[in-house]
């Protein structure tokens, strides 16, 4: 089952995981998916230390009617840190994170 499901439709930075939630930072996998038909959506999943650092996991560009799906170290620690994405454009994307 999925911890999080999140459907956003906005160009903006979104908030996936607030640290120091009772939701840990052990995380197997993010998928994130364009459900656009024609637009193209830049994605950055980063850290954000509250303050003013930012750390970069992850930049893709999501053409169309495709999905990104990242497997492979992303467990972080919760209580330092919040998950974020930023999103390029207005295109209906679902993250699902377990």
């Amino acid at each position: 089952m999925a911890r999080i499901y999140k459907n956003i439709s906005t160009q903006d930075t979104h908030d996936l995981i607030v640290k120091k939630e009772n939701v840990s930072g052990d995380i197997s996998k993010i998928t994130i998916a364009n459900h656009d038909d024609t637009d193209t959506n830049v994605v950055q999943l980063h850290l954000f230390d509250g303050a003013s650092t930012t750390y970069v996991i992850a930049e893709a560009s999501i053409p169309p009617r495709a999905t990104l799906v990242l497997d492979d170290n992303l467990s972080y620690d919760g209580g330092k840190y919040s998950l974020r994405l930023t999103t390029s454009s207005t295109a209906d994307t679902t993250v699902i994170i377990k």
